[in-house]
């Protein structure tokens, strides 16, 4: 039959041109705004058109609408019009829909009849246009053949179905299958020699029975070869399915979900692929590759854990700086290179406060930052899900993790930072299989992107009391190769000796040293590792000796009694205070003391005030920073 070109066709459909062939269009009984009808025009099918509805519309009536809008003519049956196809009785229950195949010039071998309820028959061309059961020894071809000989070079879908195939086709892509049992033969595989292939598996056993068949058949003539696990494919799922469920995926989400599926290599014999090692002897060992030498490394995640509000947002939020700018963490080599932090937390106006603070202790500019690539990203109070679980409880990649994936291979960043692994992972952090494949997921992140990845996580309550800083199953600690927990820095009888003070605890390092501990000080916006390394136990004591300082200062003052920071004078402080027993019944001692009013003249947290009349020259010590300091 003659088919319209596509842009009568869509006049006489009232629709919009979509692809190279096709048209969207109102469906059956539908207005004129609608556009739930695809309609492909394709001179190989047995219409001469292809219909889809995103309805739901019975696609017999799809096409009598179609044929009448076209101009056409009523469909006749058994063979009465070109179209061979089957709208009548046949046997056992009306034909649903009929799928020809071809040779490479578009002369009818047989056809597939799906049948309602549904069942599928297959019957082979008589040479005079009409159909004899079964295929009786015919020779198998691809379904849609002469298109993909009009495309020889075009990626093509391999379905499982002739409907799967007709549905990506309407999205101006080539598509193809073998129809029901049919084995893959030379003449099949041939007509896809040298083309990039992507085998769309159907969600269920024999849907991945099929595709493996495929690709092994294709391996040695294609181009290339790839299973695609269409991402959130619900069971016993398929394109059309998957299409079906967001109907704003066009031929660009689909390909780019095809692409993100790795190259499908066939197994050697034996089934495993063990490693060449026989030029080891006369190759050097490769050398350790550090993001930050001796504790995080590079193509691996490493987990960065710590209580809310304890700063490890920031103390990783520095680490990406540093890369960035080629500075040292915490007095650390870093490996140079761009950042990439992703935030779900905090929003771009703390991130903005942070990085303020950080390129200030750095000495350098926020240009300096974006030269040395340092990417943002802030997903407060906005969906952050990196991997969710799918009705068999496996970890499935979000479109997020995708984009990530997408941008990491463009940047190639030393270090990507996921903050935190509550707001990226939707899985059951109990269940150990989900942590591993999850880990898993980003551990081939890092790989192919050649990066250190950091996981942020808050630790349970268990985690804090026990000092493991962990939460969830032990699959996040086996899981990873480095992990880290930063606390505030406490003795080992409790006490918090200052609440400017920190401790990073290596807590997992299979590839340094094990348990190392850095002693920080919050100052000025930043974290910067303790002068001297005093050992918390010296460093408690010294905070008590400033708190009882401050506290005997402030009582002295109620009393009315002035104590002087001139060591000659009888009121000097810390020989007065030293004479005071405390709440414990005990006593500190004046160098004690002495230490502790030095210490609180540095801070800026006491002063000398003059008083009484000024030809006197009085002076005593009082609590706060100086009156000029104050803003």
């Amino acid at each position: 039959m003659r088919t319209p070109d596509v842009r009568a066709a869509a006049r006489a459909l009232g629709g919009d041109i979509s692809g190279r062939d096709g048209v969207v269009c109102p469906g059956p009984g539908h207005s004129r705004q609608d556009r739930s009808l695809s309609v492909r025009l394709d001179s190989t099918a047995p219409d001469g058109f292809v219909v889809h509805s995103f309805a739901g519309d019975d696609p017999i009536t799809c096409k009598d609408h179609v044929r009448e809008r076209l101009g056409l003519g009523a469909f006749k049956p058994n063979g009465g019009a070109a179209n061979g196809t089957a709208k009548h009785i046949h046997g056992d229950g009306r034909v649903f829909a009929t799928y020809v195949y071809t040779d490479r010039d578009g002369a009818p071998l047989y056809r597939v009849c799906r049948l309602a309820p549904k069942k599928f028959i297959q019957e082979r061309a008589d040479g005079r246009g009409g159909w004899l059961p079964g295929l009786n020894g015919q020779r198998t071809v691809p379904y849609r053949w002469p298109e993909l000989a009009k495309y020889p070079d075009a990626t093509v879908f391999i379905c499982e179905g002739e409907k799967d195939a007709d549905r990506v086709t309407t999205l101006g892509a080539c598509a193809t299958t073998i129809s029901g049992s049919a084995k893959w033969t030379e003449e099949t595989v041939a007509a896809l020699a040298g083309r990039d292939c992507l085998i769309l598996e159907d969600n269920d056993e024999t849907g991945r029975e099929k595709a493996l068949a495929a690709a092994h058949a294709l391996y040695d003539h294609a181009k290339s070869v790839r299973i695609v696990r269409l991402p959130g494919l619900a069971e016993r799922g398929d394109v059309n399915d998957w299409l079906d469920a967001d109907t704003t995926r066009g031929i660009d989400e689909l390909t780019a979900a095809c692409f993100e599926a790795s190259l499908w290599t066939r197994p050697p014999k034996g089934g495993l692929p063990f490693i060449d090692m026989s030029k080891w002897d006369t190759e050097p060992a490769p050398r350790r590759e550090w993001a930050i030498e001796d504790c995080v490394p590079l193509r691996q995640p490493t987990i960065f854990s710590g209580e809310g509000a304890v700063g490890k947002s920031l103390l990783d939020l520095m680490r990406s700086v540093a890369h960035t700018l080629g500075k040292s963490w915490l007095g650390k080599t870093t490996e140079s290179g761009p950042a990439i932090y992703l935030g779900a937390e905090d929003e771009k106006d703390e991130l903005h406060r942070r990085l303020a603070d950080i390129l200030a202790h750095y000495d350098a500019t926020f240009a300096d930052a974006i030269a040395g690539g340092l990417h943002m990203l802030s997903y407060a109070g906005q969906d952050a899900v990196l991997g969710v679980p799918n009705a068999r409880g496996i970890i499935e990649p979000t479109p997020l993790f995708k984009q990530l994936r997408e941008a990491a291979l463009d940047i190639r960043p030393k270090s990507i930072t996921i903050d935190t692994a509550a707001d990226v992972f939707a899985g059951n952090e109990n269940d150990r299989s989900q942590v591993r494949q999850f880990v898993g997921m980003l551990r081939g992140l890092a790989i192919e992107a050649n990066a250190a990845l950091a996981i942020l996580a808050h630790p349970s309550l268990s985690g804090i009391s026990s000092g493991s800083g962990l939460s969830g199953s032990t699959g996040w600690h086996n899981s990873v190769r480095a992990r880290a927990y930063l606390t505030h820095a406490q003795t080992e009888k409790g006490e918090e000796p200052d609440p400017d003070l920190r401790e990073l605890v290596f807590k997992k390092n299979n590839y340094g040293p094990v348990a190392e501990r850095i002693l920080l000080r919050w100052e000025r916006g930043v974290f910067v590792p303790e002068a001297g390394g005093s050992s918390l136990e010296k460093l408690a004591a010294e905070q008590r000796a400033d708190e009882r300082f401050l506290q005997l200062l402030a009582q002295f003052k109620e009393q009315g009694r002035n104590v002087s920071d001139k060591q000659n004078a009888n009121s000097f402080a810390p020989k007065a205070f030293a004479q005071e027993k405390g709440a414990d019944g005990k006593r500190l001692g004046q160098a004690a003391l002495k230490d502790a009013m030095a210490r609180l003249f540095t801070a800026n947290k006491i002063h000398v005030e003059s008083y009484g009349p000024r030809s006197r020259g009085w002076s005593r010590l009082a609590v706060g920073p100086r009156p000029r300091d104050v803003d």
